[in-house]
């Protein structure tokens, strides 16, 4: 029996229940990785689909969003608001936009941060659509990595410096009764020149130690999320204070805008950087002498200073000091090593941000490292 030849409307009806199957399978699976989908008119102001996750997201209150989609409004965290609008505009006018994160305050006063990534359409209309995702544990996370990645610098620079000392003297102090014993006893010579030898090594293998940590985070791609940058380097000098207090006769203070200041960084290599401009002003600012790390809200960059009253820097080292392996490198006040690569790797750093650096120094009053960033 003849198999009877399809319609052009069969054919139409089968490939429209298709794309209907496919449709609710995606949907499916969006629902099951948490992703709050939606398509938003933005000519007629009001959304034309919104996912179950939303309710998920926003609570029952999400229900309402199809009808009175400003009830969304209330839901974004008084400090990102003004961030919100802007990224808005900055969507109408790239079209694309991907990664865009900020919080939500919720009813019960807890915060949510969602990730959100969107695209304007424009067919028979003007419509924005995307989807949001809530990534508040990835921000904990990261969170805590931080701060115990800011403890841990600071306390291994803190210790590089006050070890340093010691070692330093014990060398001094071997290399006199070297001379003392050098015609009489050959053996406590060599157990002297033993101690010596591994005095040295105690002390370069710190130093190398948080060298090369330094310079592998230089080699990495940037991975820039928007901070408050003000209260990250509250907590690296509060870390100073507390961690240094006993180790290290500095006076550490700061200067921060009062309202938080927001960039995109990457947090970990930014904060490095900073974290090595500290120990820098350490290394060569004498005992009870003063740091103070400040920051200024420029518009649309920010500037950040570190600043000491210690030894200052020759005019004649001046003009090689971002150099690699650079002619300026010199040993800290206590002995501390250097390999002359730290200010390298800060401007490097820097760069990727699409930054600058430099610096103010004159010899015996101390110096100023200037950083000036972009926000986004």
């Amino acid at each position: 029996m003849a198999t009877r030849p399809t319609t052009v409307k069969e054919g139409m009806q089968m490939e429209e229940n298709t794309f209907s199957k496919g449709a609710a399978l995606v949907e499916k699976v969006a629902e099951s990785f948490g992703q709050a989908y939606f398509v938003y008119n933005v000519e007629e102001g009001r959304f034309l689909y919104l996912n179950k996750a939303f309710v998920d997201l926003f609570g029952p209150e999400a229900e309402d969003f199809l009808v009175t989609p400003t009830l969304v409004l209330p839901f974004v965290h008084e400090e990102d608001k003004a961030f919100a609008y802007d990224q808005y505009a900055k969507l109408l006018d790239q079209k694309v936009l991907k990664g865009t994160e900020l919080r939500l305050q919720m009813p019960s006063g807890s915060t949510k941060w969602i990730c959100l990534s969107t695209q304007v359409l424009e067919e028979k209309g003007r419509y924005i659509a995307g989807f949001a995702e809530d990534v508040t544990k990835d921000k904990e996370y990261l969170k805590n990595i931080l701060m115990f990645n800011s403890k841990k610098n600071s306390t291994l620079e803190i210790l590089s410096h006050d070890l340093a000392a010691p070692f330093t003297n014990i060398e001094g102090m071997v290399e006199m009764l070297e001379q003392e014993l050098q015609s009489k006893d050959g053996v406590a010579s060599d157990l002297i020149q033993y101690i010596k030898e591994n005095a040295q090594k105690g002390s370069d293998i710190i130093r190398d130690f948080i060298d090369n940590e330094f310079l592998e985070s230089a080699q990495v791609v940037l991975h820039k999320e928007r901070v408050n940058l003000s209260q990250r380097i509250g907590i690296m000098v509060e870390n100073y204070v507390k961690l240094g207090r006993p180790l290290i006769a500095k006076n550490f203070s700061m200067d921060l805008p009062q309202e938080p200041l927001y960039v995109y960084i990457d947090v970990m290599k930014f904060m490095q950087v900073l974290n090595n401009l500290v120990s820098n002003a350490i290394k060569f600012t004498p005992d009870h002498g003063n740091i103070t790390v400040s920051a200024q809200d420029q518009g649309n960059k920010v500037l950040i200073e570190v600043q000491d009253n210690g030894i200052g820097i020759p005019d004649a080292l001046k003009p090689a000091l971002f150099d690699k392996f650079t002619k300026a490198r010199r040993e800290g006040l206590k002995g501390e090593k250097s390999v002359g690569l730290g200010m390298s790797i800060i401007k490097t750093i820097v760069e990727l941000h699409k930054g600058q650096v430099w610096v103010e120094s004159q010899e015996g009053q101390g110096t100023t490292v200037f950083v000036e960033i972009p926000k986004d």
